[in-house]
């Protein structure tokens, strides 16, 4: 009934914890986006109900989430990230759920416990009725970290493939929201997000730098795509202002390198997005580890 996709990136332990929280009788399947061979066959080996999926380049989020749906043969998916664990038999806890609200849905995620009153999660005001009685679900505007996809609900629209990292939650959900769909919290079942924390930690600058520029070039992105070009130069003009402010002080006060490259990359990915250009960021195209680490 559900298949579960993993989107991993350098994130070799955290995959092997997460297939040990999941029974054995649902299939899952990796997007390797960091291209391990050798995890792929380890995995493969030792679990039959696990797929490792190796693709020629890192796709990002979008690419590498399209493509695991739609290689799932069941008509629910469960769409998670390395350092989301999966409490108390989560996946079960879904399934059972499932067969109670059957098509009532187009996204369900469980609660996260870092999370208090759902203070990540926009409710609807608009929706305040439940599905049940007993409080089992709750309707929401927005979700992120997990995503219980019903592909029957969501036929013809998943992830857009033009965000490479960040705001792809944000516009997936306002699309499922235009679309007439519901989104549900599942109220009794439960993830722990560990918190950046999905790849390894010798890649940790080479995260800060692939983070700081497509967060802001998705940024824009974002709200130009839903609310047009002048709202999102409105919208980014004061951060940009403050970016620039900050990288001056970084290079006549710190003089920290690293820091004055984190800068220039936040400011980079939100001129590159302002200017229509596609997120083409890559940094270890050019082999930056071994100029940064």
């Amino acid at each position: 009934m559900i298949t579960i996709v993993i989107i991993s990136f350098y994130s070799d332990k955290k995959i092997k914890d997460r297939i040990s929280e999941i029974d054995n009788k649902y299939k899952i399947i990796i997007i390797e986006n960091s291209r391990n061979v050798e995890l792929k066959k380890e995995i493969e080996f030792k679990y039959s109900n696990v797929k490792v999926i190796i693709p020629q380049q890192n796709l990002g989020w979008g690419k590498a989430a399209n493509q695991g749906i739609r290689l799932a043969r069941t008509d629910y998916v469960f769409l998670t990230q390395p350092d989301v664990k999966l409490i108390k038999n989560c996946i079960n806890q879904l399934e059972k759920l499932i067969l109670k609200i059957r098509n009532e849905f187009s996204v369900i995620t469980p609660i996260d416990v870092g999370n208090k009153i759902f203070k990540n999660y926009d409710i609807s005001s608009k929706n305040e009725s439940l599905l049940f009685e007993d409080s089992d679900v709750k309707e929401v505007d927005f979700v992120d970290l997990t995503w219980l996809i019903n592909k029957k609900k969501i036929p013809n629209y998943f992830w857009d493939e033009k965000i490479f990292l960040y705001f792809e939650a944000h516009d997936f959900s306002k699309r499922v929201k235009e679309n007439k769909g519901r989104i549900f919290i599942a109220k009794k079942i439960f993830t722990s997000h560990i918190g950046s924390a999905s790849h390894e930690k010798r890649f940790e600058i080479f995260s800060k730098l692939n983070r700081n520029w497509h967060y802001n070039w998705s940024r824009f992105y974002f709200f130009k795509k839903h609310f047009g070009y002048f709202f999102a130069t409105k919208k980014i003009f004061p951060i940009f202002i403050k970016l620039v402010y900050k990288l001056f002080l970084s290079i006549f006060r710190i003089n920290n390198l690293q820091n004055i490259k984190l800068i220039y990359k936040e400011i980079e990915g939100l001129i590159c997005s302002f200017l229509g250009f596609s997120s083409f960021y890559r940094p270890y195209k050019k082999n930056i580890f071994k100029k940064i680490i």
